[in-house]
């Protein structure tokens, strides 16, 4: 039977029921793959599916950035600063709108990185002949996926809300469409294992993976571009400055973890959420600066062969020096949250959470 459930966001959603064995003849099951080994091939379907919804929560990000921008240039309110007399602005031209789009384009790229990133890993993985890069790139899935989902989905629903506030009054007005990518959003952290699963993942299960060593190497390798950041000079050395100071308070925050979540793993679990999210704010600062640092080179190199404009390059150095210097600071905020251990969140009996 099909039956219609009216959802914030999703109309008329079919729900099928499905009934086995009702007229008494049974229901025959069929073993797919390896006995006791159900779960492990469930999670090859599952964690394709999470970076898929993690993807969605980009998509309506993109979407809604891309509606912002076209409102803010049309629409005039105010005089911005150096405007004529007697002349409205649009509103882009306004430092706090800029602020916001420039937010929203940030944490764009920064997610479809991470996302591009995550997936180039799992075909390195399934297609690499060297049995142990590709036992390697498999840890890196296990790591990514989980930050792909949850960090993903969480900033699709920021970046449309963003959109909101962009458009003012006119958000919550339906014509424009805005109000609808916001409440289209707001599923995708509880698809395929709400947000707080795919936290408890990263830290229970991928955290301790080869004794932490797994996570260490992949820390590592974000301290190579430090290194590249410094080395660049300028600007770019400030973005590395950025960067090695969240790296590092991710890496203490990491080493924390592993070390209280053997102790007692409520106090890790406690932390996870904000801990996941450190974990994809400096990973979206890497990506971006490394594409910073790569649209240089372009630049330097004089001739881009028509693959990208000097505009398109030039932005991508503004985008990644945004995101490291206005975005990546909120990492190391994280910290007292996800190292605080469980003990408050149990202090007060569950009957009496409500008084």
């Amino acid at each position: 039977c099909v039956s219609i459930e009216h959802k914030l966001g999703i109309h008329a959603s079919p729900t099928c029921v499905l009934s086995y064995g009702d007229h008494g003849d049974g229901a025959v099951g069929f073993l797919l793959g390896e006995e006791n080994a159900g779960m492990r091939i469930m999670f090859v379907m599952m964690n394709n599916a999470r970076l898929s919804v993690g993807l969605e929560g980009l998509a309506l990000g993109e979407r809604a950035y891309q509606q912002a921008v076209g409102y803010a240039l049309e629409r005039h309110q105010g005089k911005a600063v150096g405007a004529k007399s007697g002349e409205s602005s649009p509103i882009v031209e306004h430092a706090d709108v800029r602020r916001m789009l420039l937010t929203m384009r940030a944490y764009n790229e920064a997610m479809r990185s991470l996302m591009l990133s995550n997936a180039a890993s799992i075909d390195r993985s399934n297609r690499q002949p060297d049995a142990v890069i590709a036992a390697r790139e498999n840890e890196v899935v296990g790591l990514l996926t989980p930050i792909c989902k949850a960090w993903g989905t969480d900033l699709g629903v920021e970046v449309t809300s963003l959109n909101l506030q962009v458009h003012g009054g006119m958000g919550y007005v339906e014509e424009t469409g805005a109000a609808q990518f916001f409440r289209d959003s707001r599923i995708a952290p509880i698809y395929e294992g709400t947000n707080g699963i795919q936290a408890a993942d990263l830290v229970a299960r991928k955290l301790p993976v080869r004794g932490g060593a797994s996570v260490s190497e992949l820390l590592d390798t974000i301290e190579v571009t430090v290194v590249d950041l410094q080395a660049a000079g300028g600007s770019f050395a400030v973005m590395g400055g950025h960067l090695a100071t969240q790296l590092a308070v991710l890496r203490h925050t990491t080493e924390w973890m592993l070390q209280h979540g053997a102790q007692d793993p409520n106090d890790a679990l406690a932390g996870s959420s904000p801990y996941l999210r450190m974990f994809g704010l400096v990973l979206g600062g890497w990506l971006l600066c490394r594409g910073g640092l790569a649209a240089a080179n372009l630049l330097k190199a004089g001739g881009t062969a028509g693959t990208f404009s000097t505009e398109f390059l030039e932005a991508k150095i503004v985008t990644a020096r945004f995101y490291a210097t206005q975005l990546l600071p909120q990492a190391s905020g994280l910290a007292s949250a996800a190292t605080a251990g469980c003990a408050d969140l149990f202090a007060i009996d569950a009957k009496h959470l409500a008084s």
